[in-house]
């Protein structure tokens, strides 16, 4: 490159032949050209511009999926796509699906659907690459329920993840290394239920792949549909887990029990994580346009999930109580000696060879008579009616 920061014309010649021996792919046309006009970049516009051109060969580049948001009073779907700028993952909006994403969709008769032809020419203006496939699996959940039970048969159980399958540790780490502490700890309180966790970095877990080449908002849209099975009493123990508040009290035998703990410390600390989070540009990454003068949306849903519940249980003398209760010595009442079949005969009134004759409902008709006048109800003596009910036991074991 020369001094001011011009491309020559035999640049792009060059990176094509290296690159083209390794795993790498070059996205034409280049836009620098030696003296036909081209403006000069300066060497970090000019770096920035050369990442966006040359990616590795098999990244996912862009993926579509169906936004919910909320505008004042009412919930609205969105068509948004991920795509890889280069840099990072973005997200943008193709097209407003209103109040009801099934209003897209066209059925003629049958079984059979379309898609509406606004949304169609919508994504066709903004040269987006999708499949009819791509659109059906997105549209899913919208279509009418015996229309949806007929794909869902066809189209198996595939999952995404799948396409992780065959790494080694090594690579999936260096795949997973780059996600944020809060994503991690999120998926694995709606894995597991555990609030003491421990530590998550350093090995990679199959439950992250499923956020694995998204953007920050398509991983704030698959999580928000795995929160929709959270219970009202895990709200706070899940944000307290996903914000590793126990950090906030290091030398406390109950930090893994916040509802022992004092609240109002709980709350504060609980505000300053979030605020910090709202400030983390790692967590933010490729969203720059963002307004870091109030909460983010992703974050305001968490303040109402927090203020909202309660933690599960009533605080620490009920802690106190489950604590002795799980480390009561319990001891196992002893063992009823088993009844030998041939005196099970003589308490129940029958010879061993009427026994060897009867079937299981001769013997539970013989077991029904003798109960009318032997039990306590009827006059019966309790100790009797319980010793021929343990004969009738054994002896119904072996039929």
């Amino acid at each position: 490159m020369k001094p001011d920061g011009v491309m020559p014309s035999g640049f792009f010649c060059w990176l094509k032949e290296v690159y083209s021996k390794e795993a790498w792919t070059i996205h034409a046309p280049f836009s620098w050209c030696w003296g036909e006009g081209h403006e000069s970049l300066p060497p970090r516009s000019l770096a920035e511009v050369f990442i966006r051109e040359v990616r590795p060969r098999g990244r996912r580049n862009e993926v579509l999926y169906i936004r919910r948001i909320r505008v004042r009073e009412s919930t609205e779907y969105v068509l948004r796509e991920s795509s890889w700028d280069g840099r990072c993952w973005n997200h943008r909006d193709l097209f407003h699906l209103g109040d009801d994403p099934a209003e897209s969709i066209v059925y003629p008769g049958g079984n059979g659907f379309y898609f509406h032809e606004n949304l169609e020419a919508r994504l066709d203006e903004l040269r987006v690459k999708y499949t009819q496939d791509q659109l059906e699996k997105i549209f899913l959940p919208y279509l009418k329920p015996h229309i949806r039970r007929i794909l869902e048969n066809f189209r198996g159980t595939h999952s995404a993840a799948g396409r992780w399958r065959g790494m080694s540790n090594e690579e999936l780490w260096d795949k997973q290394k780059h996600l944020h502490s809060f994503d991690k700890r999120r998926l694995h309180f709606l894995r597991v239920g555990r609030i003491d966790m421990g530590s998550l970095e350093g090995r990679p877990w199959k439950f992250l792949n499923v956020i694995l080449e998204k953007s920050r908002d398509e991983i704030e849209h698959i999580i928000e549909n795995m929160e929709r099975v959270l219970k009202p009493h895990e709200m706070r123990l899940y944000l307290y887990t996903a914000l590793e508040l126990q950090a906030c009290f290091p030398n406390s035998l109950l930090k893994n029990h916040p509802a022992a703990l004092d609240p109002e410390q709980v709350d504060r600390y609980f505000l300053e994580e979030l605020c910090r989070l709202n400030e983390d540009e790692e967590f933010f990454f490729g969203q720059e346009d963002r307004d870091r003068s109030t909460l983010h949306p992703y974050l305001v849903k968490y303040v109402c999930f927090y203020f909202d519940h309660f933690f599960g249980n009533l605080g620490q003398d009920a802690f106190v109580r489950e604590f002795i209760n799980r480390r009561r010595a319990y001891v196992a009442p002893p063992a009823k000696p088993a009844l030998a079949t041939q005196e099970a005969c003589k308490v129940f009134g029958i010879s061993m060879e009427e026994y060897k004759e009867m079937d299981r409902r001769e013997l539970i008709q013989h077991y029904r008579r003798c109960a009318q006048f032997m039990h306590p109800d009827k006059g019966g003596d309790h100790e009797e009616f319980v010793k021929m009910t343990d004969a009738y036991d054994c002896l119904m074991s072996g039929k």
